[in-house]
C-alpha cells in the first residue's frame, strides 16, 4: 500500500514537473529522458534523493504497464560466472563498478562473461535507450566499452575480448587520402598557399590563414567531396579542385547537405557554398559567368540569419530569472571555497578549481574559447609590481585574436585572489614541472577547447542547473550588462573586442527586450495596484 502511495506521488510530481496532464503523457523512456537530464535540484526545488526516487517510480511504473519489456531487473544479484568475475576484480573496484551496469544487464539476461562482444553491446546500448533513464545512452556504452577493455587487460580472468569501440558520430565524409593522388597533390598545394609559405606568391592571402582556419576548410572541403562521391560520382574522377567548382557539381554536392536538413538552408550549406564560390575564384580561376551563377548558389543557400540563433536565446532566457544569475556569478567562488575547505590534494580537486577560475575569468573577461585556452602565464597574465599587489591584466596581442584586435583586461580584486590561489596550491598539481600555460593539458600543453569546453559544462550544470557552453559566456556577459545599462552598446562592444558597434547591434540589440518588459510592467502594475511616481511625488 505504501508502495503504491509513494507511486502516485511520483507520478503526480511528475505532472507538475512537466506541467502537463498525466494523461497525455506517453508511456516510454525514451520521452523522459531528455527532462530527467535537465531536472536538478536548484531549478525544481527538489533534493537529489527525490529526483532519484521520481526516476525510479516511473521506471517502476512503465515496467508494470508493460511499456518496458525486460526479462529482468539489472540490479538483480550477479549470479554465477558474473559473481566470481566481481569477485575476481576487488583490486579495480572503480572499473568494476563503471562496468557494473553491464554486467547485471548480461547476467539478467543469462548471456555469460565469455559470450559478451559487439552484437551484445549494441542490444545493450538499445536496451538503454528503451528501458532506462540514462543521460546520454551512447557515451554510456562507449565508456562501458573503454573501461571493459582496460579491465581484459589489467585482470587475468577477464574475458579477452576486446570490443570495438564505437565511433562517436555516424561519420558519412569520406577521408582526403582516398582519394586519387592528384586531388591530394592539389590540396597540399592549397594548404601551403593558405599557410603564405610562398612570401613571393602575389595570388596567397595578405594574411596567412590560422592553422585551425585551414583545418575547418579542409574539412569543409572533405565533406564537399564526400557528398559528391555518395551522389554516385566515381571518386576516380575527382582529380583536382575543380571538380566540384563545376555549377552542376556544386548543386550536386549542396542538395545532399540540404535533404539532411529538411530541406531548409542553414549556415553549414552556406558555408559550403562560400567555400566553392571563393575556391573557384581564387584557385580555379573560374570565369566571370561561371562566377556568377556559383554566387547565385551562395545567395539562394544563405539563411538570411543575423544575430543569435535560437538555441543561444533559449539558453540566455535563463538569465531572465535572477536567481539563475546569482547561481552563475556566485559558482566560481563558491566552487573554489568548497574545495579549499575539503582539500585533499586530489588532481580532480584541482581541476574543480581550475574551471572555477575559467568561469571567473569568463565572467569578468569574457575572450573567445581558443584565448582562454591559450592564456599564458608568462606572456599574457601582466601585474603592475612584484608580488600579489598591484593591478592585473590579461593582454592577448592582436595576432592571437580572430579578428586581429588586441584584447586587454583588468581583472577585478576577487578574481586576482581566485587566480592567486589556483597558482600556487593547484596549478602544481596540473601540470609536470615547469608549465606556462594557465590550463594545463595533456602532455603539458595547453588544454584543449573541446575538453575544457565539455568539462564547465558539466561543472556548472552539476553545482548550479544551468545549460551553458563555452561560448555562451560572451552572450551572458552582454546580456547582463545591457539588462542593466540599456543601450549600454559601446562598452559591450568595446569588452567583447568587436570591431564595429554595428557587430555588436546585430547580436544582441533586442537582448534587453525582457528587462525592458519587467520595467514596463511594473510600472502598469504599480499603476493598477497603487499610484504613479508623478503622484507620490505630489
Amino acid at each position: 500500500m505504501q508502495r503504491r502511495r509513494n507511486l502516485c506521488s511520483s507520478i503526480r510530481s511528475l505532472g507538475k514537473l512537466m506541467g502537463k496532464d498525466l494523461q497525455y503523457l506517453p508511456a516510454h523512456p525514451g520521452y523522459y529522458r531528455p527532462f530527467f537530464k535537465q531536472l536538478h535540484p536548484e531549478q525544481c526545488d527538489l533534493t537529489e534523493s527525490r529526483i532519484r526516487n521520481i526516476k525510479s517510480d516511473v521506471l517502476f511504473a512503465l515496467r508494470q504497464s508493460g511499456s518496458i519489456q525486460s526479462k529482468g531487473s539489472y540490479m538483480a544479484p550477479l549470479v554465477g560466472e558474473w559473481h566470481k568475475l566481481w569477485e575476481t576484480a576487488e583490486s579495480k573496484k572503480h572499473m568494476r563498478r563503471y562496468c557494473s551496469r553491464l554486467m547485471h544487464y548480461c547476467s539478467a539476461q543469462n548471456i555469460a562473461p565469455g559470450e559478451v562482444n559487439d552484437e551484445v553491446l549494441t542490444v545493450f546500448l538499445q536496451a538503454l535507450i528503451d528501458e532506462s533513464f540514462v543521460k546520454n545512452p551512447e557515451k554510456t556504452q562507449r565508456d562501458i566499452i573503454g573501461i571493459w577493455n582496460k579491465l581484459s587487460e589489467g585482470v587475468p580472468a577477464w574475458p579477452s575480448v576486446r570490443l570495438v569501440l564505437p565511433s562517436k558520430r555516424n561519420s558519412y565524409t569520406t577521408p582526403l587520402e582516398n582519394f586519387p593522388q592528384s586531388f591530394r597533390d592539389d590540396v597540399a598545394a592549397l594548404v601551403d598557399h593558405w599557410s603564405g609559405k610562398d612570401i613571393l606568391d602575389e595570388t596567397a592571402p595578405m594574411k596567412p590563414l590560422k592553422p585551425r582556419t585551414i583545418k575547418s576548410r579542409l574539412y569543409r572541403l572533405r565533406q564537399i567531396v564526400s557528398a559528391l562521391v555518395i551522389q554516385g560520382m566515381p571518386i576516380d574522377e575527382i582529380t583536382s579542385l575543380s571538380a566540384f567548382t563545376q555549377v552542376e557539381a556544386a548543386k550536386t554536392a549542396l542538395r545532399f547537405y540540404l535533404k539532411r536538413a529538411n530541406d531548409q538552408t542553414t549556415s553549414q550549406v552556406h558555408g559550403l557554398a562560400i567555400l566553392i564560390k571563393t575556391l573557384a575564384k581564387h584557385w580555379v580561376c573560374v570565369d566571370e559567368e561561371h562566377l556568377e551563377k556559383l554566387k547565385e548558389l551562395c545567395s539562394r543557400v544563405d539563411p538570411k540569419f543575423k544575430g543569435l540563433t535560437e538555441k543561444n536565446k533559449l539558453r540566455l532566457r535563463q538569465f531572465d530569472d535572477p536567481r539563475n544569475v546569482r547561481l552563475l556569478l556566485n559558482f566560481p567562488q563558491q566552487q573554489a571555497v568548497r574545495i579549499q575547505r575539503d582539500d585533499r590534494g586530489l588532481r580532480n580537486q584541482a581541476v574543480a578549481v581550475q574551471i572555477a577560475l575559467a568561469v571567473e575569468i569568463l565572467l569578468m573577461a569574457p575572450m573567445r574559447a581558443a584565448n582562454l585556452v591559450n592564456i599564458n602565464i608568462e606572456r599574457h597574465i601582466q601585474r603592475s609590481r612584484n608580488g600579489q599587489a598591484g593591478v592585473v591584466h590579461i593582454v592577448i596581442p592582436g595576432s592571437e585574436v580572430k579578428n586581429g584586435d588586441d584584447l586587454e583586461y583588468e581583472l577585478p580584486q576577487e578574481t586576482v585572489e581566485l587566480l592567486d590561489v589556483y597558482l600556487k596550491h593547484y596549478h602544481p598539481r596540473l601540470a609536470d614541472g615547469d608549465c606556462p600555460w594557465l590550463f594545463p593539458g595533456k602532455g603539458n600543453g595547453s588544454k584543449t577547447r573541446e575538453l575544457f569546453g565539455d568539462q564547465i559544462s558539466k561543472h556548472v550544470f552539476k553545482a548550479t542547473g544551468l545549460s551553458i557552453n563555452l561560448h555562451l559566456f560572451r552572450h551572458i556577459s552582454a546580456k547582463l550588462y545591457l539588462d542593466n545599462n540599456p543601450g549600454g552598446y559601446e562598452v559591450v562592444r568595446r569588452h567583447l573586442g568587436h570591431r564595429s558597434t554595428e557587430t555588436t547591434l546585430r547580436f544582441y540589440s533586442g537582448t534587453e527586450q525582457a528587462a525592458a518588459s519587467r520595467h514596463f510592467d511594473a510600472t502598469i502594475l504599480q499603476l493598477r495596484h497603487g499610484t504613479s511616481s508623478a503622484e507620490r511625488a505630489g
